[in-house]
């Protein structure tokens, strides 16, 4: 059975204590191979970046907000990645 994926967009905020790492973070984001959802950057500066990508639909996409939760988790998780993010599901 195929995997549908949604569609969804991010806005990456600079948290205080990482501004060092923003434009690092948002480089590891867009240029590391993760299968479970790539990014591609739309528009970026030094304090925000929005991004865009596709994820298979799960629990994790029933709501912008858990989503984000999700997406947030998993960055710190995999990668060390610490940003706020914004979350918009393209349904």
């Amino acid at each position: 059975m195929p995997t549908s994926f949604v569609p969804f967009s991010i806005r990456a905020t600079v948290r205080e204590d990482h501004k060092r790492s923003f434009r690092t973070d948002i480089e590891r984001l867009t240029g590391s191979d993760r299968g479970w959802s790539p990014l591609d950057v739309v528009k970026s500066t030094d304090t925000q970046a929005l991004l865009r990508g596709a994820i298979a639909q799960g629990v994790h996409t029933a709501t912008n907000e858990s989503l984000a939760r999700y997406l947030q988790n998993r960055l710190a998780a995999d990668n060390d990645i610490h940003l706020d993010l914004t979350v918009c599901i393209g349904r």
